[in-house]
């Protein structure tokens, strides 16, 4: 199993099991040594927040990283915002194609696997 969190997230989501935020939360909970139904149940908590629908239109998978990792919060959306143009937010992203979604769960999953060096 690979043991990146942003490539266990980047696949979940390519599969197509789950929306942005429940694709990041998957792979954390995987690294985190997690077994698959742990982390299919804790990806379900996440299930709401896809699709614009975060706190103030955050990604959905910023969102999923910054609720996993809360005391990294403003390392993980500096780390997001470099690699998404500057932008956050759902609404900002993917009406203007900055990038693709699957490249938002791959870079979420990015920053959370940079506080893991």
């Amino acid at each position: 199993m690979a043991d990146k969190i942003s490539e266990i997230a980047k696949n979940f989501h390519g599969e197509h099991r789950g929306n942005c935020a429940m694709s990041v939360a998957y792979g954390y909970m995987r690294v985190m040594g997690k077994s698959e139904a742990e982390a299919l149940e804790s990806a379900e908590m996440f299930r709401n927040f896809g699709g614009g629908r975060a706190p103030d239109g955050t990604c959905g998978a910023l969102h999923a990283a910054l609720s996993l990792s809360p005391q990294n919060a403003a390392e993980l959306k500096e780390i997001f915002r470099m690699g998404a143009k500057g932008c956050t937010r759902c609404s900002e992203i993917r009406p203007n194609a900055i990038i693709p979604c699957n490249r938002c769960v791959e870079l979420a999953g990015e920053a959370l696997d940079s506080l893991n060096k």
